[in-house]
């Protein structure tokens, strides 16, 4: 009897030390999006309340090295924002407009500010989710499918908390509410739409961003994807994001 409790004490040990916790859930969370490189072609889908949409397309290259991930984002249509370039260098942000020949950079106090006229904000271009040490992370609940996680910033950001569902199979957000800084006032949802498996990964094929308050979204679409590619560092410039060329 005694070597009956002895082992099944030791199994419930391991299975407690197996557990997720809370931070090592944000961390595969984090780590499951991250890539050394990535070229998506993606379809941005801007729609009001009233059911009226408009279309443009993008293409994004992201390159990863030491811990700090670089962004450039261009705009290949419609016409009026065709040629607009974002770039991201680790937590600074520059925008190249072509209708002022000139590019500008986006301030801290313009962080929660939309991103050519979507309901993503210049911090939601950057990262809808919390890395493990820039948040207190809280597991609020959890059913057979996801995690539900509660993420407060430690420092100031745009938004009070965010929660995040957390599917347990991919380690992919399916949905994130972001909250105002009294935390509680729920200012936007972001929603997995489609998940799909490209080059041996799981990736967020189709998500929607919508403001609570006024019922707009923004819908993004992955295309094309390619993972892992040999990109020239050149892209990553403000002489890029001026010129277009290398």
């Amino acid at each position: 009897m005694k070597r009956l409790i002895a082992i099944a004490f030791c199994m419930l040990s391991l299975c407690f030390l197996a557990a997720e916790t809370p931070e090592s859930i944000m961390i595969k969370v984090m780590e499951v999006q991250s890539s050394k490189s990535s070229a998506l072609d993606l379809l941005l889908t801007l729609k009001d309340a009233a059911g009226q949409t408009r279309e443009r397309r993008i293409q994004t290259l992201s390159f990863s090295e030491k811990g700090e991930t670089s962004t450039i984002t261009i705009f290949l249509s419609p016409a009026s924002v065709k040629n607009t370039r974002f770039l991201t260098l680790d937590d600074e942000q520059w925008i190249y407009l072509p209708a002022l020949k000139r590019v500008k950079r986006i301030s801290a106090t313009e962080e929660g500010g939309s991103f050519m006229g979507s309901d993503f904000s210049y911090a939601d271009m950057d990262s809808t989710t919390y890395d493990a040490d820039q948040a207190r992370h809280t597991l609020l609940s959890e059913s057979e499918e996801s995690y539900c996680i509660e993420s407060v910033p430690f420092s100031s950001s745009v938004y009070g908390k965010t929660i995040t569902w957390v599917d347990k199979t991919t380690f992919l957000p399916l949905l994130v509410e972001f909250y105002e800084k009294d935390r509680t006032t729920l200012i936007k949802k972001l929603t997995t739409e489609e998940l799909d498996i490209i080059d041996n990964r799981w990736i967020t094929k189709k998500l929607t961003m919508t403001t609570v308050s006024s019922g707009h979204s923004t819908s993004l679409e992955i295309l094309q994807a390619k993972y892992d590619l040999d990109l020239d560092e050149g892209y990553f410039t403000t002489r890029f994001l001026e010129t277009g060329r290398l």
